[in-house]
């Protein structure tokens, strides 16, 4: 999170805040305070968000698509409203929102890991599926395009100007992508942030996907990328890259297809992709400051992404992936 935003959060804003909900503060846990500061009790989520992060039009936006989701019978969770009957509540500078709490935990020994990857491709098959014919109400609460996600427009400030290899890899990257097409079968808005950790399994293996805060007009082959980012970005030692590719897209595309279809031709694009999402977490962690006092996975994962952006190296090659 940006520093700034995080010296202007107090206790009090959250005490308002659940007051807004007839939430009892000390019932609240906080789960996250990356982009935003989010809250949980046995039931709800509570997201309170700095108007400079996201506006109340895009938040209305965001929120208007969820329902949108919703009624489509894509298993999400669905805002609720605070006690004056409003979805969204304004609080000094801040914005919040509030979510049913999705059930279930980030993975059940239930089903196996290829049968999670298949229900995955599903949910997000029928949800980019059902989005193609979604039309906001008002151009006002329209959501931003994908190369106005504020990592990669604040890309070259977030990072240290003496890392030029790196910098001109970006900006080389950003050319690729946007000559891509833009096609109503591939291109839509798109949940953005597809990844473990923003979704939820059931005993029974049903998944409800949340936190929506990125959702954006971009490719769909984009959400398809993230969550295999999060899987070969430092690789786990017990399986090479290559083999857990393929297994996850294996998996994941016999969900997917059940849902929607997309053209296997765009699969080319997966490592362009995977490449965005490197440097938009690259991006991240920089923003943040405090690299010293970083996780393993994280610091493994610059000193990776430095190498792979300075050499020009993709994190996968479609051809040995002879997908």
């Amino acid at each position: 999170m940006n520093p700034s935003m995080k010296a202007l959060f107090t206790a009090q804003i959250v005490a308002e805040a659940a007051q807004r909900y007839s939430f009892k503060p000390n019932e609240l846990r906080l789960l996250g305070n990356n982009q935003n500061y989010t809250f949980g009790n046995s039931n709800y989520i509570i997201r309170i968000t700095h108007s400079s992060h996201r506006c109340r039009e895009l938040i209305q936006g965001e929120l208007e698509w969820i329902q949108y989701l919703a009624d489509k019978n894509v298993p999400v969770s669905s805002p609720v409203k605070s006690v004056n009957g409003e979805r969204i509540e304004m609080l000094d500078g801040f914005i919040v929102v509030a979510f049913d709490k999705a059930l279930g935990s980030p993975w059940t020994d239930a089903i196996t890991q290829n049968e999670e990857f298949e229900k995955l491709g599903s949910v997000i098959g029928r949800m980019h599926a059902v989005t193609k014919n979604y039309i906001p109400s008002s151009q006002e609460i329209e959501r931003f395009t994908w190369d106005d996600n504020a990592l990669l427009r604040d890309f070259m400030s977030n990072v240290p100007t003496s890392q030029e290899l790196v910098i001109t890899h970006f900006e080389s990257l950003m050319q690729r992508v946007r000559k891509l097409p833009r096609e109503c079968e591939s291109f839509g808005l798109i949940h953005g942030d597809f990844c473990f950790g923003n979704y939820a399994v059931q005993p029974d293996g049903n998944i409800t996907v949340f936190d929506f805060d990125e959702c954006q007009y971009g490719w769909f082959m984009q959400d398809i990328a993230v969550n295999l980012f999060y899987g070969i970005a430092v690789p786990n030692p017990n399986e090479d890259v290559v083999s857990f590719a393929r297994r996850y897209l294996t998996s994941f595309f016999e969900g997917y297809y059940k849902e929607n279809r997309i053209d296997y031709k765009l699969l080319q694009d997966l490592p362009l992709f995977l490449d965005m999402r490197q440097v938009i977490l690259y991006s991240a962690l920089y923003r943040n400051g405090n690299l010293g006092s970083l996780d393993y996975w994280s610091q493994e994962f610059l000193k990776r992404a430095r190498h792979n952006m300075e050499n020009n190296l993709s994190m996968i090659e479609m051809d040995i992936l002879n997908f």
